[in-house]
C-alpha cells in the first residue's frame, strides 16, 4: 500500500480514502517523526504560507502534488513547475483529477528515485558520489567522456555519453540544463556574473557560461521568486 503525506482539509481527506487504496500520513508527522517510504505528498496550496515543505520534499525527491483554486497566483505555480519541485498541481475540488494523477505517478516504470547517490562504474575505478556533492557534469570533446565535477575539487569521468547521463540523472529536479553538454546544480549555485560570463558555485567554483545562456538560466531558475530583493 502506497504511503502518502498529506495537508489537506478533512473533507477531502475522507473523498479521497474511498478513491484512493492507500495509507494517509500529516505531512506534519512525516517531518517530526522522519517516516520512511512516503511514495507522495498532497499538498493544498491554501495551508503553505511558505516554500519550505514544498521545497523539502522536492529535495528529497518526493513527489509533490499541489492542490489550488481557479484564484490562485498562476505565476508562482508556474515557479514551482519550472523548478521542478512538483509532479502535478490540480484544483482542489477535481476529486478524480487527483486521482489519475496519483494512478499515473505509481504506474510509471521510473518514478521519483530513493537514492541520493550515484556510482562511477568505469573501466579503471568505481566511485560512489553523493549528488549533493555534485557541482556540475560536463561532456569533454577531447577524452569523450562525460566529467563530474565535485564540491571538493575531483573531476570524475564518465564512460557513458551526455545524452545518457542526462536522461538517468532526470529524476533529480537539482540538475538544470545551461547548454547542451552542461547540467549543473541548482541547489549549489552562488553567484551568476554577466560582466565575468561564469555562474560562482558555493566554495567558490566557477563555470564559465556565455550571457546569452546565463539569461536564459536566471530566467528558468525563477531566482527571485521567494527573496527580497535588495
Amino acid at each position: 500500500m502506497k504511503k502518502i503525506g498529506i495537508n489537506i482539509d478533512l473533507n477531502l481527506q475522507e473523498i479521497l480514502r474511498e478513491l484512493l487504496e492507500v495509507k494517509f500520513y500529516s505531512v506534519e508527522s512525516v517531518l517530526d517523526y522522519e517516516i520512511e517510504g512516503i511514495d507522495a505528498v498532497i499538498l493544498d496550496l491554501k495551508y503553505e504560507t511558505d516554500d519550505s515543505k514544498i521545497y523539502f520534499f522536492s529535495r528529497k525527491n518526493i513527489p509533490v502534488v499541489l492542490l489550488c483554486s481557479r484564484d490562485d497566483d498562476y505565476r508562482k505555480i508556474k515557479g514551482y513547475f519550472k523548478r521542478k519541485e512538483i509532479y502535478d498541481c490540480i484544483y482542489r475540488d477535481d476529486y478524480f483529477e487527483i486521482e489519475k494523477s496519483l494512478d499515473e505517478l505509481f504506474s510509471k516504470s521510473i518514478v521519483f528515485q530513493d537514492t541520493r547517490e550515484i556510482i562511477i562504474n568505469d573501466n579503471f575505478y568505481k566511485a560512489i558520489i553523493k549528488i549533493e556533492d555534485i557541482i556540475y557534469l560536463n561532456y569533454c570533446r577531447l577524452s569523450r567522456k562525460t566529467e563530474i565535477t565535485t564540491k571538493d575539487g575531483r573531476i570524475y569521468y564518465s564512460k557513458r555519453g551526455f545524452s545518457e547521463v542526462e536522461q538517468k540523472l532526470r529524476s533529480f529536479n537539482c540538475f538544470v540544463k545551461v547548454d547542451r553538454g552542461t547540467l549543473i546544480n541548482k541547489n549549489l549555485l552562488k553567484e551568476i556574473d554577466y560582466k565575468g560570463e561564469k555562474i560562482t558555485f558555493l566554495g567558490g567554483k566557477n563555470l564559465f557560461v556565455s550571457r546569452s545562456k546565463l539569461k536564459i538560466l536566471e530566467e528558468n531558475l525563477d531566482l527571485f521568486g521567494n527573496r527580497i530583493e535588495l
